[in-house]
Parts: structure tokens; sequence; C-alpha cells
């Protein structure tokens, strides 16, 4: 038989069941039995059927489809963050529907239309407007997990933010760092707050004093980071900069060496996320690692989760950083990895 135009009228006839059997095993319903289930399920792949999701979700057997709503599109480490998303999706049977334009307007219609069964947020500014949405999504009982910025008790994926900051005045310490730049991202961002927040209590617990911290406002941009150190280094000397992201990190090293000043010998720096290129700079970018994989993948299984059962459990799940020291900072750091072993390991991701 051809495998295009197979209907689950076609599907039943091979199976010798009802059409409304057929539905009940794609759609996954639990009254079905198992002989039946393995039998419909060898007939679909043997005719090459695939089932019509508008269908399935106007007979309230959903889209088998989540949206992935992203800020902005140039974030370098969203291709991780998919890449955990959709591994899990894949097991899950589970497509991936990417929104980076105007979501916070659109989700709400996406869902009523029958596209998505729930929504994966990758959340960091503009915190009332997703207060406003995420209350409205909730109120109609629509599934959705934070990644980032854990907002009320929504469920949410985050990861160790003052630990990370603490991780790194502690180091600062070793050096002897005591004047030092705290590169800001966006005011009202929670991540970056909690950054800050950790980065003194760390100047504390050495015994340091957290007001020797000058804050200065970015916007996690790489200009933002040139243009707040360019506005201050005349007239202050820092013994290091600590910025919240690595672009920012990145744009106060170009202007650290626009002035004359090298990294790290006159002013140390380090970042924060471990971005694609905080290895190849130079010199190499010391910072905080985020697990943006294991990010994906544990906002998607807990988003399964709640479709399965129907179940919130709400909270926050807290995932380890790893602190990563290179050469900006000071130490010793041995180039000990070839390009082609580098290039091997991104490939693989």
């Amino acid at each position: 038989m051809k495998t295009t135009n197979v209907t689950i009228e076609d599907v039943a006839r091979a199976c010798g069941l009802s059409r409304a059997t057929v539905s009940r095993v794609i759609n996954g319903e639990s009254n079905v039995k198992p002989l039946t289930v393995e039998k419909v399920n060898k007939a679909i792949s043997e005719l090459g059927y695939h089932p019509n999701i508008h269908a399935q979700a106007l007979s309230g057997g959903g889209a088998r489809t989540v949206g992935i709503l992203l800020p902005k599109t140039w974030r370098s480490y969203y291709s991780l963050l998919l890449s955990g998303i959709e591994e899990i999706a894949a097991k899950e049977g589970y497509y991936a529907l990417v929104m980076t334009r105007d979501y916070l307007n659109n989700s709400e219609r996406i869902f009523d239309e029958g596209r998505v069964d729930g929504f994966i947020f990758r959340n960091m500014s503009h915190v009332k407007e997703h207060e406003k949405l995420l209350a409205r999504l909730q109120k109609k009982n629509i599934p959705f997990v934070l990644i980032g910025n854990p907002l009320r008790d929504y469920p949410a994926i985050t990861i160790d933010n003052v630990g990370g900051g603490r991780a790194v005045a502690q180091h600062f310490a070793t050096h002897g760092f005591k004047k030092v730049i705290f590169l800001s991202g966006p005011k009202d961002n929670i991540d970056s707050n909690d950054r800050y927040f950790g980065f003194r209590i760390g100047f504390e617990e050495r015994n340091m004093d957290p007001e020797g911290i000058l804050r200065l406002q970015g916007d996690y941009s790489t200009k933002s980071g040139f243009n707040a150190v360019s506005e201050v280094i005349q007239l202050y000397r820092p013994d290091a900069i600590f910025a919240a992201n690595d672009r920012m990190a990145l744009g106060a090293m170009l202007c650290l060496h626009k002035n004359g000043l090298r990294v790290p010998e006159d002013i140390a720096v380090a970042g924060f996320d471990d971005s694609y290129f905080a290895k190849y700079v130079t010199p190499a970018l010391t910072t905080v690692r985020q697990p943006f994989r294991e990010m994906g993948t544990a906002a998607m299984k807990e988003l399964c989760s709640m479709l399965g059962n129907g179940a919130t459990r709400g909270g926050k799940i807290i995932l380890p950083i790893k602190f990563v020291v290179r050469a900006s900072c000071g130490c010793p750091y041995g180039h000990d990895e070839s390009i082609d072993k580098l290039d091997s390991d991104e490939n693989s991701e």
C-alpha cells in the first residue's frame, strides 16, 4: 500500500477495528487494551500513517507540540538549551514550536487555536509583562515551565546564580582584589541581581568590604560592557571586573585594551555563562559555566510530567554551576585543548 495520504480509516480497516478505537490509541487514552494498542501501532508503522495534529487537537487529543518562547534569537547558548529540550521532546513524542517575536501577546492565542499543549519560557527581562501573562495562563490551567527567572511559585528551572557570584568573589579574594567593578545586567533582571547578591556575600565571607564593589549598569550586550567601563576607567582604576555575563566581560576587555590596559596584568576580568567564545579570546576568560543543555532537559521533563498527569509541581529546580578558571583573572592557564578537539566537542553538541 502507498504510504501517502494514508487515513485513520485505512489504519482501522487494516486492524479490523473501529475508527474510534484507533483514535483513542493515537490520542494515548488509557481505556484501551495493551494488545489493541500494539496492533494499532504496528499498522500505523507499516502503513506509514501520520496523525493530523490539528485534528487531534480538535478532538481533545492535544497537538503533541510545545511552544518554546525565547526573548531574542541572537543568544548563542540557545542552541544548547534547544538541544536539551528537543532531546526529551523527541523521546516523549512532542514537537517544539520556537517563538521569538511578540510571544507575550500571541501565546494565549496559539494555545486556544490548539497549536500547542503547553509552554516553556526562557524569561529574562520584562518581569511585569511576564507576570501578567503567566497569571492568565495559570487561571486558564495552561501548563508552562520557566527557564531562568523564577517568578512567584511558578514551575521553574534555574541555576545557582548566588553561588556563582559567590565563587567569583572568593576567587578574587585569593588574588587580593579589593577594588572591583560589577557589570550588572538590566535593573529588573533577577539573574543579574542574584549574581550581584552572591558576589557581595563572597566578599563578606572573606572579611572584605562589599562597599569596595562599584556597580555599573549594562544590558548584557557587548557594547554596554564597553560603554560602562569607558565612562569610569579614566577616573577609577579597579583591581578586577566581574561581569554578569560573558558578552559584557568581552566588552570590558575590549575597552581596557583600547585604553592601553592589559588583562590580567593591570586589571583582571571574569564573566558568567561560559559562552562559546570564552575559551578563544586572549586571554581566555575566567567565567561561571551554566548547564544550558541540562536546563532544557529538565524543563521539558517537567512540562511532560505536567501534560501527562495534569499535576503542577510548583516551585523551582536549582541546577549547580561550575566555576571555570582560565587566564583572564591572573591564574596560570595551559592551552592544552587543540582547535580540532574544540571543534569536535562543539559539533557533537
